[in-house]
């Protein structure tokens, strides 16, 4: 009888390629953000005009829409409480509590602290909140529901408090609430529902949903690496412009730090609120992953709104965005 083989060990290139396959889009944005500052050339030819940045929201945002699936989430509806508080904590409470925090620290360049601020103004993440609780064992009904409603009305709100703790630089940043919101409606709310729809549609036994079950891993590939453009964009002209020299490697440093300070922050502010109204279990555990998770697409989204006079350079705000975007994996 021949001997049995041992099962090989991976190689280390098997390795890699695992690994950049299960966390293609920290991957992606660290790649951009070398890609952008070795040959900026290419990524500010890409931004001119504005509109491949346009582009890649839209279809974010779509394919984001034809892949959320809000079934389970009808089933959260009498967790009211769990609810007004989620939403509460995640529009209102945790935005202001990090953008507040944030701009009573010495950080430099003024682009890092707002930066950070942008991105505590956001709502949750579309996917990895979920996909935490039900790990954990707790509601992914709730945790479905948070997410939908909190990044369908957080279109309105980020705007709003964003307005109230962005004048942090030397010009301050004036925004208009009113034109934000609109943009933002159409940019991301829009196609968000436009995906959903096409979802819903029953066109041959539902031939779009079961494109999108055949295809998910390719349609999540595809968005994160047009997440991935938005920032390489933005990198790439920060270093055209010579402005990248503004930051030096302390001052990312210490920026990486406050993005992880404030999101253990987050966990532990949740943690007291839900036990503080005494929430069952599992609806606690929904609320506190959901609620202290931030969306990156809708930052960037708002990033490419904001007035490019008073911003200060967009690549150095783009910058803490991802970095807070990563201690949060």
């Amino acid at each position: 009888m021949a001997e049995e083989q041992a099962p090989k060990m991976p190689s280390a290139l098997t390795r890699v390629i695992k690994f950049c396959d299960a966390q293609c889009l920290p991957v992606g944005l660290v790649f951009g953000t070398l890609f952008g500052a070795a040959v900026p050339s290419l990524g500010v030819y890409a931004s001119k005009g504005g509109w491949v940045s346009k582009a890649c929201v839209v279809i974010i945002f779509l394919i984001a829409g034809l892949k959320l699936k809000t079934d389970e989430a009808k089933q959260a509806v009498a967790a009211y409480k769990g609810i007004v508080v989620g939403l509460v904590s995640m529009l209102l409470v945790t935005s202001m509590a990090g953008s507040a925090f944030t701009r009573v620290l010495p950080l430099s360049p003024p682009e890092f602290k707002l930066g950070l601020i942008l991105f505590w103004c956001m709502p949750c993440t579309i996917n990895s909140g979920c996909v935490m609780t039900k790990q954990a064992g707790g509601s992914f009904s709730l945790a479905l529901l948070l997410t939908v409603l909190g990044n369908s009305i957080g279109v309105l709100t980020a705007p709003a408090v964003l307005s109230v703790f962005a004048d942090v630089g030397d010009k301050g940043v004036r925004l208009d609430v009113g034109d934000m919101m609109f943009k933002l409606a159409l940019s991301v709310l829009l196609p968000l529902l436009v995906g959903k729809c096409l979802q819903e549609v029953p066109w041959r036994e539902h031939a779009v949903r079961k494109f999108v079950g055949a295809n998910n891993k390719r349609l999540t590939f595809a968005s994160n690496f047009l997440i991935m453009i938005i920032p390489w964009m933005k990198i790439s002209q920060t270093v055209a412009d010579g402005s990248f020299g503004k930051a030096n490697v302390l001052d990312m440093g210490w920026m990486c730090l406050v993005g992880a300070i404030v999101h253990v922050g987050f966990l532990a502010l949740n943690l007291f609120i839900v036990r503080a109204i005494a929430l069952e279990e599992e609806l606690q555990k929904a609320v506190v992953f959901v609620c202290s998770s931030k969306t990156l697409p809708v930052a960037l989204t708002v990033l490419t709104l904001l007035p490019e006079e008073s911003t200060g350079d967009a690549g150095l705000v783009a910058i803490p965005c991802f970095m807070s975007h990563l201690s949060q994996i």
